[in-house]
């Protein structure tokens, strides 16, 4: 699920940002749905646009802004029934968008706290925090996705491998509440989920595999997944407990965190504070308590390194041929730029290559390169307030596996002054 996507979602229009000390970005509890009762949309001949004949412009305004996420869901919730009625009136990928984006709307509050509490232990702006996820998941909290072989799993969409090093942050007691066996995060992988997934995927019926979930692995055995015993009951931890939203957060931004600190050169770590005179008070429920801008430029390279892995520094590296330990000033709108353009396509290929400021050239694919600025760019764009684009992705023609667009195959993959 990490490059699954929001092609069916319109990007807003483009509008010049003041500042990114405070960009026009949505309070934290206003991205979730806040619990309004829908307005009728039965009636309604297109359910994107459209809203009930006698609602009056006052209402209409109020609910594009101030409750734009229980819109989106409202929306998405009448899809889903015109879908039941009628089905095949929709695509089987706007109907999984649509369950994903109902299941992303329970729970709302549960979810949010869990966000505030792992931004303040991790020191990661909850805004960040909340579009990752979001583009992760839709907020929903899904059971195990194939993944190419990940096997990820939940809200934040993390393997077994990560929730291993989430495991191990936890104490004794509570990893012993959780069936978790003293195992080497070494020695499991995605490849340990396979036999149970195979197993539950027969089971599943006329259900689509995006609404698997724990119940539907149960009386799987040892014998059945051929797994020896430690690792079978990781992975069966695993799968009881990865849907479990207050820790899919908290692992994932443990992840970021390490990403950040390991991975973000250190002068994009140390710029984009807040200071008294840069940071307004707010109205928000929610406050951003970390010391970051709210959508920091180094964070989000971090959300990039998860996304593509950490070699994406060094194409960012590559595109300013900066001395080491050195960096530009940049911002989110830079950071795209550079995960778009960094890098040159070698002739023939669709491989990228870049040399970083350890000196050691790499390669990754244009595909990888194309859907990381566009996953960045995303990750705003659900935080941003209704109505604006803050940031846009910058692919030209669709991202496409094996395919180098002729406009970026004849670039430098170099920072024109």
């Amino acid at each position: 699920m990490k490059t699954f996507i929001l092609t069916t979602l319109s990007l807003l229009s483009f509008t010049a940002l003041a500042g990114w000390e405070n960009p026009a970005v949505q309070c934290p509890e206003k991205i979730f749905p806040q619990g309004f009762p829908c307005p009728d949309l039965t009636l309604v001949r297109n359910i994107w646009d459209e809203f009930p004949i006698s609602m009056t412009e006052a209402e209409v305004a109020e609910w594009k802004m101030n409750r734009a996420a229980d819109l989106k869901l409202c929306r998405y919730r009448e899809m889903l029934r015109r879908e039941s009625v009628t089905p095949g009136s929709f695509t089987p990928v706007q109907v999984q968008i649509a369950w994903m984006v109902s299941n992303g709307g329970t729970n709302p509050e549960g979810k949010l706290r869990s966000v505030v509490s792992a931004s303040e232990k991790f020191g990661i702006p909850p805004h960040i925090l909340i579009g990752a996820i979001t583009q992760e998941s839709l907020l929903a909290s899904l059971g195990i996705s194939p993944d190419g072989g990940n096997y990820s799993c939940g809200i934040a969409q993390l393997n077994i491998s990560e929730w291993c090093q989430g495991m191990k942050s936890l104490t004794q007691a509570e990893r012993d509440n959780l069936k978790w066996p003293a195992v080497d995060c070494g020695s499991v992988s995605g490849s340990n989920i396979e036999p149970f997934y195979e197993i539950a995927f027969k089971k599943l019926g006329d259900r689509p595999d995006y609404q698997i979930n724990a119940s539907d692995f149960e009386g799987i055995t040892q014998e059945e997944t051929g797994l020896g015993t430690k690792t079978f009951l990781a992975a069966q931890s695993f799968i009881k407990n990865c849907q479990n939203d207050d820790l899919g957060v908290r692992f994932k931004a443990a992840v970021l965190k390490n990403l950040f600190l390991n991975y973000v050169p250190s002068p994009l770590q140390s710029r984009e504070r807040l200071t008294p005179e840069s940071s307004r008070p707010s109205d928000c429920r929610v406050q951003n308590t970390t010391p970051y801008y709210p959508l920091h430029t180094g964070w989000l390279l971090a959300v990039a390194a998860y996304n593509a892995g950490p070699r994406v520094t060094g194409i960012v590296e590559h595109y300013y041929q900066v001395a080491r330990n050195e960096f530009p000033a940049m911002t989110p709108k830079d950071l795209v730029e550079a995960l778009h353009w960094g890098g040159k396509v070698k002739a023939g290929t669709s491989v990228v290559s870049f040399t970083g400021q350890n000196g050691k050239t790499m390669t990754q694919s244009w595909y990888k390169s194309c859907v990381v600025q566009r996953h960045v760019a995303r990750v705003v764009q659900h935080v941003t307030l209704p109505g604006q684009t803050i940031l846009k992705s910058l692919e030209q023609v669709p991202c496409a596996n094996g395919e180098v667009p002729e406009y970026r195959r004849i670039s430098s993959g170099i920072h024109q002054l």
